[in-house]
């Protein structure tokens, strides 16, 4: 595959972001994964008006808001995209939450090999 797959990631934290993204090159360097990386809720907005991401991964606890405020807000236009609400502990009370907007997943925020095979799937799914 050729094409640049966009992911939108929304992070805050820094070392999260690093560890994301030496992640994706170590799991899924033969998916051309690009990481348009957000910080805040707006941020987030921002960058998907740009329609070129196909796959969100939303951190929980944002400086402005919550993941699922931007989750909210890509529902209202893109029902079938691929979104992962990660957080470092998900409870039954997030996955309640979030339970109206059709996550993919909420998951644990984890860098395992496991997480990328899961995500990879869900890109394979997208460009095949």
């Amino acid at each position: 595959m050729n094409d640049l797959v966009n992911i939108l990631y929304v992070e805050d934290n820094e070392g999260d972001v690093e560890l994301m993204s030496m992640s994706v090159e170590r799991y899924c360097s033969s998916l051309n994964i690009v990481l348009d990386v957000a910080e805040t809720v707006e941020e987030a907005k921002e960058k998907f008006q740009t329609d070129k991401h196909v796959i969100a991964l939303i951190d929980w606890n944002l400086p402005d808001g919550e993941g699922i405020d931007v989750l909210k807000f890509i529902r209202t236009s893109q029902q079938a995209m691929p979104i992962f609400l990660l957080s470092g502990v998900i409870t039954p009370e997030h996955i309640a939450a979030a339970a109206e907007y059709n996550p993919t997943a909420c998951l644990a925020k984890d860098y395992s090999k496991a997480f990328f095979e899961q995500l990879s799937q869900q890109i394979n799914k997208l460009v095949a």
